[in-house]
């Protein structure tokens, strides 16, 4: 797969701002409905409802989490496409270390290696940072660890 054209990178960056615009809005709101819950009278004689108000507090903060990862992760893609990172935008980090490492042994492999992130995957995932064989494996990773 060849590295993403001008037009193509423009389309990622319109999909990236429009998931980061929907994601900050979520996270707001979503916190601010934790920071209610939280101002909320404690002096709740149920317990069990207090209990559930917990639990529904941890779940929200959780969510609110990994969302802001995702903007994280954005934002990470964004600087990536606008050349402000050293990593170029859709170059899968593993790939092209596996490439970067063929060309260093100078190993005449009949398998070229291509760094580049399948075009589904990131109109799918456009933060994505890995082709999806290495993110399989780095999930396996940490399923283990």
């Amino acid at each position: 797969m060849p590295k993403p054209t001008k037009a193509e990178q423009n389309k990622y960056e319109a999909l990236l701002e429009r998931h980061l615009a929907l994601l900050s809005g979520d996270v707001g709101s979503m916190r601010d409905e934790a920071l209610r819950a939280s101002e909320q009278d404690s002096s709740v004689d149920n317990l069990a409802d207090q209990g559930t108000d917990t639990y529904d507090q941890g779940f929200l903060l959780g969510l609110i989490e990994n969302e802001e990862e995702t903007i994280q992760l954005i934002d990470g893609a964004l600087a990536r496409l606008r050349g402000e990172s050293e990593q170029a935008f859709g170059l899968c980090t593993r790939c092209k270390e596996i490439a970067d490492s063929q060309k260093a042994k100078k190993t005449k492999s009949k398998a070229k290696i291509d760094p580049w992130i399948a075009k589904e995957r990131l109109e799918y995932l456009p933060w994505a940072q890995y082709c999806v064989e290495h993110q399989s494996e780095l999930e396996q990773e940490r399923e283990i660890a």
